[in-house]
């Protein structure tokens, strides 16, 4: 019972609150320039023609869960962009350094085959030769 009747003395204080404000907005608007009030007036036949109008094809539920994805989409979507931008590169990188590879694997290949054995490569002299051969 008592919190009934807090609630109910909140209710009133609320609603003496929202008379004051009233009043108050009441004596304000009766100063106001006619400019002034016709700017306001154009912006409120604006602001309920865009509420008139839907914002998408979708429906929106009653408690208004699919707008709220929907901003939350928009918000999110440059993100989602520089996300997917970042994987192509990665995966890009990734096939260039397969065909790196690819190519490495067939010097191996070409070593291994040719008629010098593979431990000349790795002999100090035979880079000298081979540096001294490739100059002329």
């Amino acid at each position: 019972m008592k919190i009934n009747t807090e609630n109910q003395q909140t209710e009133l204080r609320d609603q003496a609150l929202a008379k004051c404000v009233v009043t108050l907005l009441n004596e304000q608007a009766m100063t106001v320039d006619t400019r002034i009030a016709s700017q306001l007036s154009y912006s409120r036949q604006q602001a309920l023609a865009n509420m008139a109008m839907p914002s998408s094809g979708m429906t929106i539920s009653q408690n208004g869960v699919l707008r709220l994805f929907r901003n939350y989409w928009h918000q999110y979507s440059l993100l989602l962009t520089l996300l997917m931008c970042g994987l192509g590169l990665l995966v890009l990188l990734a096939m260039q350094n397969m065909a790196n590879q690819e190519e490495a694997e067939q010097g191996d290949a070409y070593l291994l085959a040719s008629d010098l054995p593979p431990e000349i490569y790795s002999n100090e002299g035979f880079g000298t030769w081979l540096s001294e051969n490739t100059q002329q």
